[in-house]
């Protein structure tokens, strides 16, 4: 990884440092790099289908302390499962299309069986929207040596979340569809409950047979709760079936040694007490335009990391250079003087930033102390 003349520490002691509560010599950089522009400026290559992820990787390695979700974009395609979910991905983003089923009862019906096979689980496997995953991967490879394979193409000490942590609840409403799933829990919320728990106790049994501090010391859990001006559920809903599901997935975290940050865009302001109750150490990726600036949010939880926070729905793709580098130093002035901020984009270097607005957020970051000292 680059390192400037001031600088004191590594990425992943200037991490552990933050997770400490200990100041480091510098604000760490997060982010999400989906930008093919920038990869190719970065790396000064041209970015192919072979080459996507060593770039990809190459450009972490260089510009981040912090990153999650590496993945190089990907053909467009068509993918069917057999239990007929139908996904279409393109770039960096998988959607679901079509589902087996068109009307509550149907649903009702599927869910059952989707709790078999999730009470059926093999090692490894977890649920997502995209359905049975394995993180042992091809020829039982373990997490550990895929972790250490990527570490190895990123280089340097850049920190890598592991495989991200799906709560369980938007696994199951993106699967059957909000609307669907709002019904099928008004007919049948016992059986839509059930659902869920299997759901959390699938992957709190995957976080122990893969957690490992050594390789990270840190984690994301997540479920997206909110839209930009509110949450999707009532607060009785979410303490009823979320809040402790997600405790318990925190404490899972916990007991491996390795603290939690907790993703959900939107609006998360009235629930930010239930978050605190919950144990997670962090969160991410506040959107200042969902009334969540880092700055507002680090006042209310001075303890929590706050990791983001550098709008990317207007500002990184339609703001000057200069605009860019004010929001920089305005929110590291009110939101890391407690050394708690891993500031970045609030959710990722998308195609539509342009490549200067991403290098002036990096360099403001990296320059701040130097310039405030």
């Amino acid at each position: 990884m680059r390192r400037l003349p001031r600088d004191t520490m590594t990425a992943r002691q200037r991490i552990e440092a933050t997770l400490r509560g200990e100041p480091p010599d510098r604000v760490p950089i997060f982010d999400l790099i989906h930008n093919i522009e920038l990869i190719e400026h970065v790396t000064g290559e041209k970015l192919t289908p072979a080459n996507g992820l060593d770039l990809l990787c190459r450009t972490i390695g260089e510009r981040l302390d912090i990153t999650r979700g590496v993945a190089p974009p990907a053909e467009e395609k068509i993918i069917r499962h057999a239990d007929g979910f139908v996904y279409k991905q393109e770039w960096w983003t998988t959607w679901l299309i079509e589902r087996p089923f068109r009307n509550v009862q149907e649903l009702l019906d599927y869910v059952p069986r989707n709790i078999d096979e999730i009470r059926g689980r093999r090692r490894g496997d977890m649920w997502t929207f995209a359905g049975r995953g394995n993180v042992w991967g091809q020829a039982d490879e373990s997490p550990r040596d895929q972790f250490l394979r990527l570490q190895e193409k990123i280089g340097g000490n850049t920190v890598l979340f592991p495989n991200e942590s799906p709560v369980g609840l938007d696994t199951a409403y993106i699967r059957a569809g909000l609307e669907l799933f709002t019904y099928a829990y008004a007919e049948r919320p016992e059986l839509v409950s059930a659902w869920l728990e299997a759901l959390n106790w699938a992957e709190i049994q995957r976080v122990h047979e893969t957690a490992d501090a050594d390789l990270s010391p840190v984690a994301l859990v997540y479920a997206d709760l909110a839209d930009k001006n509110q949450p999707l559920f009532s607060s009785a809903f979410l303490r009823r079936e979320f809040f402790p599901r997600l405790r318990r997935l925190v404490e899972a975290w916990h007991s491996h040694g390795i603290k939690v940050i907790c993703h959900s865009d939107g609006n998360l302001r009235p629930l930010l007490e239930d978050y605190r109750a919950a144990g997670v150490d962090g969160i991410n990726p506040l959107e200042p335009l969902a009334r969540m600036y880092a700055g507002d949010v680090g006042k209310t939880c001075p303890e929590w990391i706050l990791m983001g926070g550098i709008d990317a729905s207007q500002l990184l793709p339609l703001g000057t250079e200069e605009q860019v580098r004010r929001a920089v130093r305005k929110t590291i002035a009110e939101a890391g003087a407690n050394g708690r901020l891993w500031l970045g984009s609030s959710t990722e270097i998308h195609p539509a930033v342009p490549v200067r607005n991403a290098l002036a957020m990096w360099e403001e970051i990296e320059n701040y102390i130097k310039e405030a000292s």
